[in-house]
């Protein structure tokens, strides 16, 4: 793996272009909810949102382990790559980092995943650079590691001076506009720059450690459900809720678990008054698909 590759250029033909027609989708959809037929692509569609829009008041479908594509079913949790979930619309990736020597390996628990921190960094870059009206929030996660957070942070900086200008790593909730072709750093390790995890800037559900498909109905569910209520409540634009439909245990693989949440979910977004908007805040999910993406970054534009 080679830290120091050279960092892919930025591309800027067709930005005005683009800002046309985002301009134009948001009025269409402004006083009605949108049709199918209207809604932006996975690609595209914070490049519809306004420049002035909080990320804490959209709501941002992600992936839980984002790149957990091996190891077997108990840790497997997506079938997509980075690349096809960017396409089909997720905006939040939780990505697991091992120290090796100097180099991030990406684990989900002992399980190496085939790709390295830099890999995840070129294929998120060279989508900001063909989608730079975009944007991702990276959740960065010491994984299957016990260095130091001084050593963890030495090598993160390494990353940050090898990708000038890729991150953007303050505390504090952006504005879209601010944000725009950036990796949004939500730092779960204490030395690291960005969003702190489990912060006050943060409201996280995460209860993922469900034993059978039983305790879906009876608790994963009931605690998914009360926080996205409670994201839609929730009015302080520098507090970012963070609701997981993830789950596994040691009678429930993350499968098992995701195709029992998919219909619930579905179920309460069916729920909703869709022309007002609902902000769910950043929801990450397993074994995503574009047709499970979709219905989510929709709520934006009341679709």
């Amino acid at each position: 793996m080679d830290l120091t590759g050279t960092r892919l250029s930025r591309r800027t033909l067709g930005r005005s272009a683009l800002a046309l027609l985002t301009t134009g989708g948001w009025l269409a959809s402004a006083g009605q909810p949108a049709r199918a037929a209207d809604l932006p692509g996975g690609s595209d569609w914070l490049g519809a949102v306004p420049s002035d829009s909080y990320l804490s008041r959209l709501t941002i479908p992600g992936t839980h382990d984002t790149c957990s594509l091996y190891g077997g079913p108990i840790t497997q949790t997506q079938t997509l790559s980075i690349p096809d979930q960017l396409a089909a619309g997720a905006r939040f990736f939780d990505i697991r980092c091992r120290d090796i020597n100097g180099v991030f390996a990406i684990h989900h628990s002992s399980f190496f995943q085939h790709i390295f921190f830099g890999d995840v960094l070129n294929q998120c870059q060279d989508f900001l650079t063909r989608h730079p009206q975009e944007t991702v929030l990276m959740r960065v996660k010491q994984e299957y590691s016990t260095v130091s957070d001084a050593d963890f942070l030495a090598v993160f900086a390494t990353y940050q001076a090898n990708w000038p200008g890729l991150f953007w790593a303050e505390d504090r909730i952006p504005q879209l506009g601010e944000v725009r072709g950036k990796v949004v750093v939500l730092a779960d390790n204490a030395a690291l720059p960005g969003i702190p995890w489990g912060g006050a800037r943060t409201d996280i559900e995460d209860d993922y450690q469900i034993g059978t498909i039983f305790e879906i109905a009876s608790r994963k569910w009931p605690e998914t459900s009360a926080h996205l209520d409670a994201a839609r409540a929730a009015t302080d634009p520098q507090k970012l809720f963070i609701t997981f439909t993830s789950s596994s245990g040691w009678g429930l693989w993350p499968q098992q678990a995701a195709e029992a949440m998919a219909p619930r979910l579905t179920g309460y977004l069916g729920s909703l008054d869709h022309s007002a908007r609902p902000v769910l805040g950043t929801v990450p999910m397993d074994f995503v698909t574009p047709a499970a993406l979709r219905p989510l970054y929709a709520l934006n534009f009341g679709g």
